[in-house]
């Protein structure tokens, strides 16, 4: 089997930093994952903020909860067709998936009906772009000397002080361990509108708040560039390194990793080559 992904990108990085065994089952080995309600409740709630920002709040909230409720049941609807067994989705705990899949219902329209409440009251705002659209779902491509990085930003966001910066939208309950994606962001922002930003930060829906800002100036172009080859490096090399721990649990094919004690899966890495 062989990886038949031709760029690269912030999500890819940072999984095979994080667990390179978990890169090579979804990218190079395509092991079918298990589903899970949050991820759906973060892509309706981007749907919905996104859709709020880019008619310019002109929406009446009920309007857009109503979307983000929508979005939500159909991206539902249609994992339950690919995985209609409710016991091989991923909870939070030991929460029966039923369950947990309304609870996320009501959460998500709950964090969409802060992130508006937030925005109507905060001094800053999505920044405009030089054709007057707001700066939302940007799409990026970075040739990094012979390494194309794909990726979208949430969010550009201009701070009541005037400066702007990348911000991503994070549903989750953990905030990123380092803001390596929003350093990325900034080399973008470089590459798309010709200014580099100082500031990013990361908006918590659990919160309904960022963050405090993260200062960005130590992500440099060279810096994301060596980092991006020596992602491909380790592809092109093969080096897929497993890292068990607590990230298991919610990891989709976890269940399909020899690591975590499954010697017999179909997606087991090929074995070494012996020298004759």
């Amino acid at each position: 089997m062989s990886e038949t992904v031709t760029h690269r990108s912030v999500s890819q990085l940072s999984t095979f930093s994080k667990c390179g065994e978990q890169y090579r089952l979804e990218k190079v080995a395509r092991a079918p994952g298990r589903p899970a309600a949050w991820f759906h409740m973060g892509t309706a709630f981007h749907s919905a903020a996104e859709m709020w920002e880019k008619n310019f709040r002109q929406d009446f909230p009920g309007d857009i909860i109503d979307f983000y409720t929508a979005e939500y049941d159909r991206l539902i609807a249609a994992d339950m067709e690919r995985e209609p067994d409710l016991s091989r989705w991923m909870t939070g705990g030991r929460t029966r998936a039923e369950d947990d899949i309304a609870r996320r219902r009501v959460r998500g329209a709950e964090q969409v009906q802060g992130y508006m409440d937030y925005a109507l009251a905060d001094p800053g705002r999505v920044w405009t772009d030089q054709d007057g659209l707001p700066a939302l779902e940007t799409e990026f491509r970075l040739d990094l000397d012979g390494v194309e990085v794909v990726g979208f930003i949430d969010c550009l966001w201009q701070y009541g002080t005037g400066e702007v910066g990348p911000r991503d939208w994070k549903t989750g309950t953990k905030l990123p361990d380092w803001p390596l994606q929003l350093g990325v962001y900034r080399i973008a922002i470089q590459e798309l509108f010709g200014f580099l930003p100082t500031w990013g930060d990361f908006y918590m829906c659990k919160n309904n708040a960022p963050v405090a800002p993260v200062d960005l100036t130590r992500f440099t172009h060279e810096w994301v560039t060596r980092q991006f080859h020596n992602l491909e490096n380790g592809i092109q090399a093969g080096v897929f390194l497993p890292n068990p721990g607590d990230g298991c649990r919610t990891c989709g094919v976890a269940e399909h990793c020899t690591a975590v004690g499954n010697p017999a899966s179909e997606y087991a890495p090929s074995p070494i080559p012996q020298e004759v």
